[in-house]
């Protein structure tokens, strides 16, 4: 894990006051937005607001992400275009409803060309873009994150949006996401009023080894957080684990009575990963 993404806040490219709003906020990536959190009369626009916030906001060491239109579209073909002339890139590059390998490479091809190091964050949304995730994930090394669209796939499959139905699919990005070494995240709680069932669900996901979570309104950022920052009890131990295995130097070890090999060293170092990258610890 090289930066921490708990938490997603979702900013439209043509409202930048809650850009302003955003970078005052505790999440960990603002998410500059030309996709769908636009209308479409109003993209041109949103693009030339999102090229403002990125050359006057001062977002601090928060991450922020640029999510484009999709790349077989006018708009999408526009936001590439228009990036080309701002002397701000964003860290991250978005890329929504990605469905093969090509599209991930169109991106990478374009971003190398005008010498912008953005790193890329394909959106899984359709099933046939889950049948070609491996090939999606393997079409650049710039791949640091994954997510699925969940409303989108709600609408193709005639189902309901809640956790058993796309069990499946999450589990599918997990171990793509493994495979390729790249967070994932998992996609928005959608009622912004139903924080237990927020907390819930982001339990859930992170047992499942997502790392974070998109935010649709401000008031989910500090459940989202605490859900996928370590317990003082998890930092504790892993500290435990860590010290112990440097202390016997290879081979199995017991750490308060359970065994501990390689893959849980593993782990404990993760965790004390995101505290460094908190810079304190969290209590649960």
């Amino acid at each position: 894990m090289t930066k921490l993404r708990r938490s997603l806040l979702f900013v439209p490219g043509n409202k930048p006051d809650l850009g302003v709003k955003a970078i005052k906020l505790p999440t960990d990536v603002v998410v500059i937005d030309l996709e769908d959190g636009v209308s479409p009369d109003d993209k041109n626009r949103a693009r030339l607001q999102a090229e403002k916030m990125l050359e006057e906001l001062d977002f601090g060491n928060r991450e922020v992400a640029l999510r484009v239109n999709r790349i077989n579209t006018l708009n999408g073909l526009s936001d590439i275009l228009a990036l080309v002339g701002w002397r701000r890139k964003p860290d991250i590059i978005i890329i929504p409803k990605v469905e093969s390998a090509g599209e991930v490479q169109i991106y990478y091809d374009l971003l190398k060309e005008m010498n912008a190091p953005c790193q890329l964050f394909p959106v899984v949304e359709s099933t046939r873009g889950l049948q070609a995730i491996q090939a999606i994930m393997n079409a650049s090394a710039r791949i640091t994150t994954l997510s699925f669209g969940i409303a989108d796939l709600s609408a193709e499959l005639n189902c309901r949006i809640a956790w058993e139905p796309f069990l499946f699919f999450r589990s599918a990005v997990v171990a793509a996401g493994a495979l390729a070494g790249a967070q994932v995240i998992d996609p928005p709680f959608l009622n912004i009023k139903d924080e237990t069932g927020l907390v819930e669900e982001c339990k859930k996901a992170r047992d499942m080894g997502f790392s974070g979570k998109i935010c649709i309104h401000p008031s989910q950022l500090e459940p989202v957080n605490k859900v996928f920052t370590p317990t003082s009890g998890e930092v504790e131990r892993a500290q435990k684990v860590v010290k112990a295995a440097e202390t016997c130097g290879g081979g199995p070890i017991a750490v308060d009575g359970r065994m501990v090999d390689v893959a849980v060293v593993k782990a404990a170092k993760r965790v004390l990963a995101i505290v460094d990258h908190l810079g304190t610890k969290k209590d649960s």
